[in-house]
């Protein structure tokens, strides 16, 4: 069974309950099992994502009792340059701590979220659907450790909104949908719908890690 078990897409897509029933079933067959959760893991980024704050570029706004936040950074040529590289070394200095160590004593990791889903933050951020084609953006894919089983879980918004109330007000959930769908089919990566009933789909991912990626 693969040791990286990695669960991307959009918010609202039932990523968080499939992890929790993986490593229930993992553990369940004896197996040292670790959850890892890596969207946004700044460290070397910190200062530009201030500086976008300061020159407006990335805002948090509040409907119906939840906060969401935006970045819009196409104007801005310091973080088109700048950004996209310090977000690779800040998943490069994650995957050192909290992955790769869980690997190397032989434990199993489901990630929630990772290099994928950041890509489609700078993809939505940049208005860049191409940018995973482009060096640094084709980098971030290489810290996925070799071998491991990756699913992009699916589903159409209304549903996702259905299911996640605090997506009601989320203006970009049609947007991240679409990347995550199009990176997936130019990524030749393995897509399940969640709209299927939840053990079903847990079955299937079951069956993707035993095969790996």
């Amino acid at each position: 069974m693969s040791q990286f078990i990695y669960l991307s897409g959009a918010d609202g897509t039932g990523k968080s309950t499939q992890a929790r029933l993986l490593i229930e079933n993992l553990a369940a067959h004896g197996l040292a099992v670790r959850h890892v959760w890596l969207r946004f893991p700044f460290l070397l980024s910190v200062p530009l994502l201030a500086f976008a704050r300061w020159r407006g570029y990335s805002w948090q706004e509040v409907q119906q009792g939840v906060r969401h936040g935006y970045w819009d950074f196409r104007r801005s040529w310091l973080l088109r340059a700048l950004l996209p590289w310090t977000l690779l070394f800040d998943a490069l200095i994650a995957a050192l701590r909290e992955v790769y160590p869980q690997l190397w004593r032989g434990r199993t990791v489901v990630c929630e979220r990772f290099v994928l889903d950041m890509l489609v933050d700078l993809a939505v951020a940049f208005d860049d659907p191409q940018i995973h084609r482009r060096l640094p953006g084709r980098l971030f894919l290489r810290l996925i450790p070799r071998g491991a089983a990756l699913a992009v879980l699916d589903l159409d918004a209304q549903t996702a909104r259905s299911r996640r109330p605090d997506l009601q007000s989320d203006q970009r959930l049609e947007e991240r949908l679409r990347i995550f769908r199009m990176l997936g089919s130019d990524l030749s990566l393995r897509v399940f719908s969640s709209a299927q009933p939840i053990h079903e789909l847990n079955d299937q991912l079951l069956l993707m890690s035993r095969q790996g990626r």
